[in-house]
Order: C-alpha cells, then sequence, then structure tokens
C-alpha cells in the first residue's frame, strides 16, 4: 500500500512540475475526425487512482496485486526547414507519451485496466500549460464470456490499431497513418466481443459499437459501429481488413430543400510479412468517405468527401544493438480535387540497448502538394518502459 500512494505521489509531482518545450505539430492535410477532448482532471483523476488501487491493501479477502507498467518516450527535436518559416530552427526537450497502467486481475473470468496518460497536446496540459493526465483506458474485460470470445465494456482501444502497431513497432517514433492523419480516434467508450473463430486462432474477429466521443460524454443518439477480421494463414504473414460506420444526423441540403445522410464509412486492408525480432515489412491503404459533409461553391449542392491514404514501411535488425527503420506515407483528403495530397518519409536508426529501452536517431518530413517548403524534423528519441 505504500508503494501504491508513493506512485500515486509521484504521479502528482509529475503533473505539478513538469514543463516542456512544445514542438509545433507537423502541418497536414488533416481528414476531420473526432478529437481526443480532454478535461484537466490532475486532481480528480489522481484521487481516482489512489481510490482504485486502496481495495489492494484493505479488502477483506487477499486480491492480486494490480500489475503496474509504465511507458516512456520523448525527444531532442530540432526543426531544420518548416514552410511556418518562423518555426525553422525551433527546438527542444520533449515528452510525446507517458503511460502509467494498472492491470487488475479481478478473478478467474474477469480482468480490468486503468491507464492514465501525458503527452504534448491541449487534452492532458493542465490550466497554466503544464503536462498533466488524462484517462485513456478504464474497461473491464469478461474473458471467455463464450469459447474463444471476450467481452469488453468501457473507454477501450478502438480495433483498427492494435494489429499494424504490433507490426510496425515504432510507435515512439510516429503513429500509424490513420492516427496520424486524424481519420479515426485510437479510443471510444462503449461495448466490444472480440475472439478467435477457429481452434487455431488463425481467424479472429473484434466488434465494437461506441459512441463515438472518445472519452467524452455521450451528447447525442448517434454511435459508430467497428469490425475487423484478422487473419494469419501462414506463419510469418498476417491480413486486418476493418470497417466501420459513424452514423450522424441528416443533414439538410438548402441547395436542393432535401435531408441528406451525414454519416461517415471508413475501411482499411493491411499486409504484414514479419518475423519477431528479425524484420516487418507491412502495406496499408485506408478509404474514407464523408457523406454530405462538403460545399465546393455557394449555389452548389452538398459533396460527398472521399478521401485516401497508403503507407509502406520496414524495419531491420542488423545486430543484436541496432536496427534500421523506415517509411512512406501519402494522402489525399479528397481524391475528387486535385492539389491537396500530402507525402510522409521517416528514416532511423534504433539502438536498441536492451528489451526494454532505445535511442532512436529519426528524420520526419512532411511535404505537400502545391507547397514549395517542407516541413523537416531531426529527433533523438529515447524510449523505455517498465513493465
Amino acid at each position: 500500500m505504500v508503494c501504491l500512494l508513493a506512485l500515486a505521489y509521484m504521479i502528482c509531482q509529475c503533473t505539478s512540475s513538469l514543463s516542456f518545450f512544445s514542438n509545433v505539430p507537423v502541418r497536414k492535410n488533416h481528414l476531420n475526425a473526432n478529437k481526443l477532448i480532454g478535461t484537466n482532471m490532475k486532481k480528480p483523476l489522481l484521487l481516482l487512482m489512489i481510490l482504485v488501487l486502496q481495495p489492494a491493501g484493505y479488502s477483506q479477502e487477499k486480491s492480486p496485486a494490480p500489475k503496474l507498467s509504465l511507458l516512456m518516450f520523448g525527444d531532442y527535436f530540432y526543426n531544420i526547414e518548416q514552410v511556418d518559416a518562423r518555426k525553422k530552427d525551433l527546438n527542444g526537450f520533449q515528452f510525446r507519451r507517458i503511460f502509467l497502467t494498472a492491470d487488475f486481475a479481478l478473478s478467474e473470468s474477469f480482468d480490468s485496466r486503468f491507464r492514465l496518460e501525458s503527452e504534448q497536446t491541449q487534452a492532458s496540459l493542465t490550466p497554466g500549460g503544464r503536462l498533466g493526465f488524462m484517462l485513456k483506458d478504464a474497461f473491464i474485460k469478461w474473458k471467455g464470456i463464450f469459447q474463444g470470445s471476450d467481452f469488453i465494456f468501457g473507454l477501450s482501444p478502438t480495433p483498427a490499431f492494435d494489429v499494424i502497431e504490433g507490426a510496425w513497432g515504432y510507435r515512439a517514433v510516429e503513429k500509424t497513418i490513420m492516427d496520424y492523419s486524424g481519420v479515426l480516434a485510437t479510443r471510444d467508450l462503449g461495448i466490444d466481443l472480440k475472439g478467435r473463430l477457429n481452434e487455431a486462432a488463425s481467424i479472429n474477429y473484434w466488434v465494437k459499437i461506441g459512441n463515438n466521443s472518445v472519452n467524452s460524454p455521450e451528447v447525442n443518439k448517434y454511435k459508430r459501429y467497428y469490425a475487423q477480421l484478422h487473419f494469419i494463414p501462414f506463419p510469418n504473414f498476417q491480413v486486418a481488413i476493418y470497417g466501420d460506420y459513424a452514423s450522424n444526423a441528416a443533414i439538410m441540403d438548402s441547395v436542393e430543400n432535401t435531408s441528406k445522410e451525414h454519416g461517415i464509412i471508413l475501411g482499411n486492408v493491411f499486409l504484414n510479412f514479419m518475423q519477431k525480432d528479425q524484420y516487418s515489412i507491412g502495406t496499408e491503404f485506408f478509404y474514407r468517405s464523408d457523406r454530405n459533409s462538403s460545399r465546393p461553391n455557394a449555389g452548389r449542392p452538398l459533396e460527398t468527401v472521399n478521401g485516401i491514404g497508403i503507407s509502406v514501411f520496414g524495419w531491420l535488425r542488423l545486430t543484436d544493438l541496432i536496427r534500421i527503420l523506415a517509411r512512406y506515407d501519402t494522402i489525399d483528403p479528397n481524391i475528387d480535387r486535385g492539389n491537396n495530397n500530402s507525402n510522409l518519409l521517416i528514416g532511423g536508426i534504433d539502438f536498441h540497448i536492451n528489451k526494454n529501452v532505445s535511442i532512436i536517431p529519426n528524420i520526419e518530413s512532411a511535404f505537400y502538394q502545391g507547397v514549395s517548403s517542407k516541413d523537416v524534423v531531426g529527433r533523438v528519441t529515447f524510449s523505455y518502459q517498465y513493465q
């Protein structure tokens, strides 16, 4: 119990004293998506963490101690070139992610997770502009609700990212393309059913119904419906097919004087060859359709905006200490209109000091169709975890 209180005290100290040099985000042609809407809940979240952890020390029947884990990564960054010339040569030190996680084994059939996150976004900053914490995960899992399947309730990951992020392996360097471009949030509050469809677990599924409001309270009756199929047809090769539909209220088109559908359709396909700890080569493609969401000119009816993105990445282990990594993304937020593509190129070297610590010098270049200059950021990324 003393250790848990000490941990809570550490969070308080971090959130009240940490500051960082904020790197101005790379300009991107983002497709609109629901952004994380956090509240500056430093003290309430800290109190909640203490209350959640406290029963482990005082319950009449001794429960297993929660498993605590920590993930942190940050950088020294230097803006080598920027579209906004005022930001050129900006440099400094930053934390881009801190995860503090408690996993609870409630019984043989039930698990729970409680996770706090801090990162360089407005969602987790305090009113004074310092690093704070926001709620990232809070869910309960009913394991084996029926053979081969688990049921989850709460704030939990959306199905699109786990397989792809596991294959990419370098979230410390950059988000995967759908997260990077903002087409889909990584969390939603709702219910999930996930598991295997055969004994060999070579065909797996994940379905979810969520509020489509990330970690904000629900304010309407409309929901988002997610589904993924994950295939492992033979060793070292996997395929993931994902789709979702976000329902919205119909929108009135004043030009045609008709009510039109206003939902969002998103699809994604991912292919990956990977040998654990040796190499990974992957590609993913997404298509997003925002129904009747744009009016190109006054007097014109509403139009559907269709966007696509393609990402190709790979990493290779050269020695026990050194890996190399590279990635290329291209994003077109509206395929029916020209001159709006953006592209991202990433390269780096991972000095894998041990299984929990990496130092990754890397460079990221974002360039845009119709713009002569580009955004180039050099970084030395430090990534470490305790689990």
